[in-house]
């Protein structure tokens, strides 16, 4: 495994490395297990301090089991009435919280999964968790990941508190920013190579995968074409992920040496991949995506940060995002011997900056998150902000808008102070 870290800004550099060392791999089986124990769907609280809010597991004397929380996202016991709790007579394991969002799918949602393999042939169900009273299943590639792991007939979800004969509760194979355990690490391998042998389609050496057929990521990632342009030109096959099935993702992955994306639940797809590839990471923002180093540590591959966008405000994950030929790209394309692309023109800077305006105002109609504000954060964005006013123009005036604003200036003089 390496980090090639010089295509992309200092302070990101800095920030990357330090988280990198930060995720850690972990040789643990931690599994417990209760009698009579109830699992509750998620339910959203006004003073959770989590993104989804409180569920999980509770025991038979009604304490909350903190093994079955989801670190940032699921955690903590609410009140039930015993009217409302059905009962099962079944042994089962709990799998936690399923929510479509396939990067976060294939990395926090499955991250109890790995308990497959241990084939415990006492288990009746695999139980998963939606929000309260809400109905769901597994579908399309979310339940071609269970078909390569020989659960898809004794996967249930529930939407209301639910007692079972017996609960089993795995740890998380993935804990957001601390850990991951080889046996989640092993639980992909296994998935990869029942995938390969699934797959009978083409070989290509060099992948690259779009996300510019959906309708709103054609909104939030402007001048992204540009970026399928370049490595298309390069000699990357691209591919549209949606469009292909699990296997055809796995055998795809599995047979490529480059392998390239915009950082992303496209990026994420890297697990389906191996050590002896090479990951390029086309950033989209000032500040990095952790979920990539995840995925980086875990697969152990070499990957290649790019920072191939312009930065304006910060923005969370819908964006917009603005792609553009920067310094970094230009660096990463004469190192890697490619074909160099081109800055985008004034007119189509200002024509871009007009539509992240308007999507900018769309998309945020309410402050970002409190993380953010982080000053590790603000550092990041100021450092590629100060270089998109000096490299990207966007914000250079007509002459004649200079004349403009100088008049103003000197008719409010005039009027003097009210």
């Amino acid at each position: 495994m390496s980090y090639n870290l010089n295509y992309i800004f200092p302070k990101k550099a800095e920030a990357i490395g330090q988280a990198k060392d930060n995720f850690v791999k972990k040789d643990t089986k931690i599994v417990e297990h209760h009698r009579n124990a109830t699992i509750l769907p998620v339910k959203r609280f006004d003073d959770c301090n989590v993104m989804h809010g409180r569920g999980g597991v509770i025991n038979e004397s009604g304490d909350y089991v903190e093994l079955s929380k989801s670190r940032r996202r699921v955690e903590g016991l609410y009140d039930v009435k015993s009217d409302e709790i059905d009962f099962i007579d079944k042994k089962v394991v709990y799998c936690g919280y399923f929510f479509k969002a396939w990067g976060h799918f294939i990395t926090e949602v499955v991250s109890k999964l790995w308990y497959v393999l241990e084939n415990d042939t006492s288990i009746d169900a695999y139980v998963f968790t939606s929000k309260i009273n809400e109905e769901t299943a597994f579908s399309g590639n979310y339940l071609d990941f269970l078909k390569l792991l020989g659960i898809e007939d004794k996967v249930i979800i529930i939407n209301r508190p639910t007692k079972f004969k017996e609960v089993v509760v795995p740890e998380d194979g993935l804990v957001y920013g601390k850990h991951y355990t080889q046996s989640f690490s092993d639980m992909f391998k296994y998935i990869n190579k029942i995938g390969l042998s699934k797959y009978h389609g083409p070989k290509y050496e060099k992948v690259y995968f779009s996300k510019n057929r959906i309708i709103s990521c054609i909104k939030s990632d402007l001048n992204a074409k540009f970026i399928d342009k370049f490595f298309k030109d390069n000699g990357y096959k691209i591919f549209y992920p949606e469009e292909l099935s699990l296997v055809d993702t796995i055998g795809i992955m599995q047979n490529c040496k480059y392998f390239c994306a915009l950082s992303s639940s496209l990026a994420h797809n890297q697990l389906f991949g191996h050590s002896d590839q090479t990951m390029i990471s086309i950033e989209k923002q000032a500040f990095y995506n952790p979920y990539q180093i995840f995925v980086a540590n875990i697969t152990e591959c070499q990957v290649v940060f790019v920072d191939a966008c312009r930065h304006i405000f910060p923005v969370h994950s819908g964006g917009p995002f603005l792609y553009d030929y920067t310094d970094y790209l230009d660096k990463f394309a004469k190192d890697f011997d490619l074909k160099p692309g081109k800055p985008m023109s004034d007119f189509k800077y200002r024509r871009m900056f007009r539509k992240y305006m308007i999507y900018y105002f769309d998309l945020n109609n309410v402050l970002p998150p409190d993380w953010m504000f982080a000053q590790s954060i603000i550092d990041m964005s100021r450092e590629m902000y100060n270089d998109t006013i000096a490299k990207g123009k966007i914000f250079h005036m007509s002459i004649y808008n200079r004349i403009i604003v100088k008049l103003r200036k000197m008719f409010f003089k005039w009027l003097g102070p009210y």
